[in-house]
């Protein structure tokens, strides 16, 4: 059993949270306890954002300028992630959904897709599979600077 002191904001996704920490720049909240989240029915074992593609292709056979679909939760995880790939010689045409992102692919409005895998079934329907895993996530418990648990 949990023992929870004052000061405690609550249980998230740590993709959510690792979002939520970039948009501040002094932030008064720290993660108290990281939870597993382990899923044998997971495609990584638990959800993971991915960098998605043509199942028929790899990114080094990509054009060097891409349409991409972002699902709007990730712009500031992605913007870094996509930041590396420009390194690369990559540039991006950035579309941002609160959802369907796979349906931006399958209906030719995208590239490449940055979305959250779990089963990876509705990726493979669309035709897409992963280029590269970005992040996996597990559940954080998040509190102020001195919360504890």
């Amino acid at each position: 059993m949990l023992s929870i002191e004052s000061n405690v904001l609550g249980i998230t996704g740590e993709d959510l949270y690792r979002e939520f920490l970039f948009n501040l720049k002094n932030p008064k909240t720290r993660i108290i306890k990281t939870i597993s989240w382990d899923d044998n029915t997971a495609l990584f074992g638990k959800p993971t954002l991915c960098l998605l593609g043509p199942k028929d292709k790899s990114l080094k056979e990509m054009p060097k300028r891409l349409r991409v679909c972002i699902n709007k939760k990730y712009t500031k995880t992605s913007k870094k992630f996509l930041s590396r790939l420009e390194d690369w010689g990559f540039t991006f045409e950035k579309l941002y959904l609160s959802g369907a992102t796979e349906e931006a692919f399958v209906n030719n409005l995208a590239d490449i897709v940055i979305d959250i895998i779990y089963s990876g079934k509705s990726a493979e329907k669309a035709g897409l599979r992963v280029y590269e895993r970005i992040f996996s996530s597990d559940i954080v418990i998040i509190g102020g600077e001195n919360a504890k648990i």
